[in-house]
Formats: C-alpha cells, sequence, structure tokens
C-alpha cells in the first residue's frame, strides 16, 4: 500500500463556504510518508493528513489535475491592455 500526504484549505468566499485539497506528496511507502508529514507539521504548515493511494485509485490523479487547473493563469489579451492603459491615464489626468 502506498500513503501521500495532502492539505485541506476551506476558505469563505463571497458568502458561500468553499473547500479543496491538495497533494503535498507523491505517493510513497509509509516510513518516509508519515515522516514527511511529521516534518510539515514541524515547520507549522497545518490541515495536513496522510492518506491512502490503493492501487487503481484515481483519487490522486483527480487532486491533482484540479490543483493544476487552479493554479493556470488567464492569459492578458490586447483588450485588457488598452483598458488598464486607458485607466491609468485618467488617473493621470486627475491626479494633475
Amino acid at each position: 500500500m502506498q500513503y501521500y500526504v495532502s492539505k485541506t484549505t476551506v476558505q469563505f468566499k463571497g458568502g458561500k463556504v468553499e473547500g479543496y485539497e491538495e497533494v503535498l506528496t507523491k505517493p510513497d511507502k509509509l516510513k518516509p510518508t508519515k515522516e514527511m508529514l511529521r516534518r510539515m507539521r514541524a515547520i507549522g504548515i497545518e490541515n495536513v493528513h496522510l492518506c491512502e493511494h490503493p492501487k487503481n485509485s484515481r483519487r490522486y490523479g483527480k487532486l491533482v489535475r484540479a490543483a493544476t487547473v487552479r493554479r493556470k493563469e488567464v492569459k492578458m489579451t490586447k483588450a485588457d491592455v488598452a483598458e488598464i492603459v486607458e485607466q491609468f491615464e485618467k488617473d493621470q489626468e486627475s491626479s494633475n
């Protein structure tokens, strides 16, 4: 059996409770995973857990993909840049 360390984050956004789980380590044997969990708690990381990773489990992959989607940045378009420049020029005129 393999195990991994994950962290649960719960936030209050826009009047709603929003939560997600992030994977912090790759699946490994129990002893090194427990040691990593101990180290993470020692440096002050909160809400970390030890999770089982059974064979043919898809949960780990789903969590990794969800984290990638959350971290992806939205690329700026020319319209976004034009809007920022326009706002900057208005601010410059009003401050003078």
